[in-house]
């Protein structure tokens, strides 16, 4: 890789994370002129009254790199196909952005925001509702798609499985479900200071990474990543332990809804996300199975959220936040580098059991507690 491409890849980064730090000021200024704060009382431990729009910051530093990423086309040229799936992404992710950002401030009720997930992810599926036709790439092979479709994803010791040889429908349902589990996914571990944005950085820079170590290094996919590292970056300077804004559901969804969008864009990279992401992925399986089995809305709030549970044991906000960055960093790196399929599979069995334990034993002894 040239230095040229090193130092563009920097620069977007680099952007992203300044244009975030510095709307930042302004976002909680707005938020105390306007009243967009939390208020601390029930299951919020914050002290004081705190800006709960910090996605928006979070969207412009996102928006301008990628934006920015536009005039480096002359040096780092990109095909039609993605071109187009920069712009349904930038479509899908402010649809999302502006209805959460509704929320944050009135708290919309749950079948809104339902179909605003529902629409963002199909407007990034984009002309492939419609059109079904394959198109060729640089070297002639039929893989690409007017959209950003979910085509094909592997099983250890199973050969690739085509979704869209199946049925283009088949291919649609699967990509629509991804992106929403993902949106779902980041919103639901933003329960505590530099959770969700900690590990929306280690997730994003390991698709960045993974871009770049291919035989034929993807330049133009790492662009795409890195700017939402940058964005992540920028917001935890002000989001860390303790936090002085939080991100509001028009963050916490707009980092999920890129990194789902991502994974798909950089070649189906499913693994890299669901290891890095595998602590809060299993947290929240674990609480849909556990308040269906008790009755309960998946939907309905409450602090049976792992980082919670730790949270009152009596861990701190840092060392619970650490913990999670540690399993993510770890299992991130299995996730990028070239080892067998198996041992992958191997990894998140690993994993899956580490977290169970660790929901085990903090239901155990918060039970004991109460």
């Amino acid at each position: 890789m040239s230095l040229q491409s090193t130092m563009l890849l920097l620069g977007t980064f680099c952007v992203a994370c300044g244009v975030t730090a510095l709307l930042m000021p302004w976002v909680m200024w707005l938020s105390e002129r306007r009243g967009w704060v939390q208020q601390p009382g029930g299951r919020r431990l914050h002290a004081r009254p705190t800006s709960n729009i910090g996605g928006v910051a979070i969207y412009g530093g996102f928006v301008a790199a990628l934006l920015l990423t536009f005039a480096f086309e002359p040096l780092l040229p990109r095909s039609g196909f993605e071109r187009l799936r920069l712009l349904l992404l930038l479509a899908g992710g402010t649809l999302i952005f502006l209805v959460m950002w509704r929320d944050d401030i009135v708290e919309l009720p749950p079948l809104p925001k339902f179909i605003a997930q529902i629409a963002a992810a199909l407007i990034a599926v984009g002309p492939y509702l419609w059109d079904h036709t394959r198109y060729p790439d640089i070297e002639g092979r039929l893989t690409e798609a007017r959209g950003i479709v979910l085509t094909a994803f592997k099983f250890p010791f199973i050969d690739q499985i085509s979704l869209w040889n199946l049925s283009p429908w088949l291919a649609i349902i699967a990509t629509v479900f991804w992106i929403g589990w993902m949106t779902n996914t980041i919103n639901w571990s933003d329960g505590i200071d530099g959770l969700a944005g900690g590990v929306s950085l280690i997730a994003a820079l390991a698709l960045a990474l993974n871009a770049l170590r291919q035989p034929q290094p993807q330049i133009t996919i790492a662009l795409l990543p890195l700017a939402l590292a940058g964005a992540s970056a920028g917001f935890l300077l002000f989001n860390f332990p303790p936090a002085r804004i939080f991100m509001g559901d028009c963050g916490a969804e707009f980092l999920g809804y890129v990194l789902g969008v991502s994974a798909i864009i950089g070649g189906a990279k499913l693994a890299t996300v669901l290891l890095v992401l595998g602590v809060p992925i299993l947290d929240v399986i674990w609480l849909i199975i556990s308040r269906i089995l008790s009755g309960r809305s998946p939907a309905q709030g409450g602090r049976d959220h792992l980082h919670l549970r730790l949270r009152d044991l009596g861990f701190t906000p840092r060392q619970v936040v650490l913990f999670y960055y540690a399993l993510s960093a770890s299992f991130g790196l299995i996730g990028i580098v070239s080892v067998a399929p198996a041992v992958k599979l191997v990894a998140l069995g690993v994993l899956s059991i580490i977290v169970v334990i660790v929901i085990g034993y903090a239901m155990r002894r918060t039970a004991v507690a109460s």
